[in-house]
């Protein structure tokens, strides 16, 4: 694993890359949010996440874990944690070593039928993924975008 440098959620105004999805569910944001801090559940709904370990207590701001998706594993710690409304995360380290940084954002705004839900990726590429990333912010979006499908599936369910 490659340390990465941990950024504050204020980095996400000066981040190199930004690659943002929404989607809608009918779910209020404390069910959106429910599903969201079920970290171990993840695979369950998120497509391309294989595996979810948490490492460490499970809530709040501090809070650590590994996520594993074909070819990668990156470790993440919590750096905004607002049940119902927001959370955020800064990557600690990863492999292979394709970024600088990253924070994840995760936004939840209740409208009149539900939950609108922003998700951004921020990154600070390294060397020769500097190029690749642009091409595979596409693929990162459409991912993103499957999984918040499957995000206000499991929500609704609850």
């Amino acid at each position: 694993m490659r340390e990465l440098v941990r950024r504050s959620i204020d980095w996400i105004d000066t981040a190199p890359v930004a690659i943002a999805a929404r989607g809608t569910t009918t779910a209020p944001p404390d069910a959106v949010f429910a599903v969201l801090a079920d970290h171990e559940r993840w695979p369950e709904w998120f497509p391309n996440v294989r595996q979810v370990d948490v490492l460490g207590p499970t809530e709040g701001v501090g809070a650590r874990r590994r996520v594993h998706v074909p070819g990668l594993v990156v470790e993440e710690e919590f750096i905004v944690w607002d049940p119902g409304e927001r959370w955020a995360f800064t990557g600690t380290a990863a492999k292979p070593g394709f970024v600088r940084s990253i924070v994840e954002d995760c936004r939840l705004t209740p409208t009149a039928d539900g939950t609108d839900v922003s998700n951004t990726m921020y990154l600070e590429p390294t060397g020769v993924f500097r190029p690749l990333t642009r091409v595979g912010a596409g693929v990162v979006r459409s991912s993103i975008r499957k999984a918040l499908g499957g995000l206000a599936a499991r929500a609704e369910a609850r």
